[in-house]
């Protein structure tokens, strides 16, 4: 199956996936291609989901297991998320598109909503 977005099309979504080799992008490419296809979304939508499901996997493999969820600013307090949970596709701002992006067809087809259930381990 030939994937449906390319590396330099990936990187072009944010400075910090310049950082990640092309071998890691093909290979997040291959898998977002993979789970796109299997959707059942019309085709015109498969390289934009493709695209951002990529970057969300090679930002979930490149970032600290924890994120900060909260931060306080005048007596100076930080929150992490606790790296035993998943948080699937809210863990990264391309995730998050990735589902808005399938929210929205789903309720322009008036279709129940896909989700994609991802752990990180």
């Amino acid at each position: 199956m030939p994937a449906l977005t390319t590396i330099e099309r990936v990187r072009l979504l944010g400075t910090e996936l310049e950082a990640i080799s092309d071998m890691r992008l093909e290979l997040y490419i291959e898998d977002a291609s993979l789970e796109v296809s299997s959707l059942g979304v019309p085709e015109a939508h498969h390289e934009r989901l493709t695209r951002y499901l990529a970057a969300h996997l090679a930002i979930l493999s490149a970032e600290p297991k924890q994120a900060i969820i909260r931060e306080k600013v005048d007596v100076i307090e930080r929150q992490y998320s606790d790296p035993n949970k998943n948080i699937g596709l809210l863990a990264s701002k391309y995730g998050q598109e990735y589902q808005r992006i399938l929210e929205d067809l789903a309720e322009l087809e008036n279709t129940p909503k896909k989700h994609l259930n991802l752990m990180v381990i």
